[in-house]
């Protein structure tokens, strides 16, 4: 399973950059974290790559996001027995 660490950008329009912030909480495969001025981290634990391509695409869509910065990437490997 992908796990990206993003960092977006947040609107410099407040309500905007709120709601944006409301609609990400929402998805359960996010973790948010701290803001600090317009910057957002966010976790993202998605079951495959095609997910997390879908996940970023919506999120560079979302009213409210003016950028999104991949900062990690990690896959999580089958053990073999």
């Amino acid at each position: 399973m992908p796990v990206n660490g993003l960092l977006v950008m947040l609107s410099l329009d407040r309500r905007l950059a709120d709601e944006a912030c409301v609609k990400i909480s929402a998805r359960e495969e996010v973790s948010l974290g701290i803001t600090r001025d317009r910057w957002r981290s966010i976790v993202v634990d998605t079951p495959n790559v095609r997910a997390a391509h879908d996940f970023h695409e919506w999120l560079e869509a979302l009213p409210g996001i003016e950028k999104v910065d991949v900062i990690y990437v990690g896959f999580d490997e089958p053990v073999n027995s």
